[in-house]
């Protein structure tokens, strides 16, 4: 156990105690005035509460809390918060509870940089609290932070540990950061950051090949922090099968949003792997000439068509009238 993790421990011992004789000392469980257990505005329970409460206990305990202003810390290396996460309405009702608390209540915590370049130049490193960093930064207000002068490994452990904890990370975030531990060396193999970190390699593999993927996949959602884990497996294998097919179907896709289609991200996946939903409904016509049937089916505004087998010279001629078609 790490002494982070004795001392946050030691802060959640130290809270129940002290609950325990206030509960004692003031009010009865037969008072009518005895707060329920349950929910307390909205979905932040008591316990979310008293366990903020000791962490916060615990990392005053640890180091002291400083004010620093935003502009003299930077991202760490291994940042994990793609810029989408700052334009969602999340994180401007996150930022408006730091306005209105006046900062930032849970403390970030940094590192010291080794060197200052220039006058007016970052100091200190993000260790964890990009979202209360950037809030800080975007409302102009001083950072309540925890500095500490840890190693890059320990680092990199404490941001991953910090936002598993907080469970607010996307799948495509957490696999940008694993993928730049391994390809800078920083962990020599996956079962080797699994082990260090304590997450399931599993996870770790899927969030990493999502954050892999190719650009024009990746440009086919509507942003890449709707990707999810239960798409890695079926992205993986239909780029394996048909790689020059799913890139055709991300460029199709691309096509459609320039043209003012919004297709959801979850759509976006449905016609990158070839799957429909039960909301999708296929449209079917067929042109029959003699012997010969064309079927022609739309589905999710995609056109497919079924020919019977053709001479070469003809395939070729229906292939330059559909690209003029399309050149239109």
């Amino acid at each position: 156990m790490s002494k982070l993790s004795e001392k946050f421990a030691a802060g959640k011992k130290a809270l129940a105690e002290r609950q325990s004789v206030e509960a004692k000392d003031t009010i009865s469980p037969t008072s009518p005035f005895a707060r329920a257990a349950g929910p307390l505005h909205g979905s932040v329970s008591t316990m979310k509460i008293d366990l903020l409460k000791a962490e916060i206990d615990a990392l005053k305990a640890a180091k002291p809390v400083i004010k620093i202003h935003p502009n003299e810390i930077k991202a760490s290396a291994w940042v994990n918060r793609h810029q989408d996460s700052f334009k969602v309405p999340e994180f401007a009702a996150f930022k408006a509870e730091i306005e209105s608390a006046a900062g930032n209540i849970q403390p970030i915590k940094v590192r010291p940089l080794k060197s200052v370049d220039a006058s007016g130049a970052p100091k200190y490193e993000i260790v964890f609290g990009h979202r209360r960093h950037r809030a800080c930064l975007e409302l102009g207000i001083d950072v309540n932070a925890i500095v500490d002068d840890i190693d890059e490994k320990t680092m990199f452990v404490e941001m991953d540990r910090e936002n598993r904890e907080r469970a607010d990370l996307r799948p495509f975030e957490q696999g940008l950061m694993y993928a730049k531990a391994l390809d800078s060396g920083l962990f020599s193999s996956l079962r080797k950051l699994s082990e260090e970190i304590g997450a399931d390699p599993t996870n770790i593999s899927k969030a990493v090949s999502l954050a892999r993927l190719p650009e024009p996949i990746l440009d086919s959602f509507e942003s890449r922090l709707d990707i999810q884990y239960r798409w890695a497996s079926d992205l993986k294998a239909a780029l394996e099968k048909e790689p020059d097919l799913i890139l055709a179907r991300a460029a199709d896709i691309k096509k459609q949003r320039s043209s003012g289609n919004q297709l959801s991200s979850q759509s976006a996946f449905n016609l990158l792997v070839g799957k429909s939903t039960s909301s999708s409904k296929s449209v079917a016509r067929k042109v029959t000439v003699g012997k010969r049937v064309l079927t022609i089916t739309e589905l999710d505004r995609m056109i497919t068509y079924k020919l019977d087998i053709l001479g070469r010279e003809k395939l070729s001629k229906i292939e330059k009238f559909i690209a003029s078609v399309m050149a239109e």
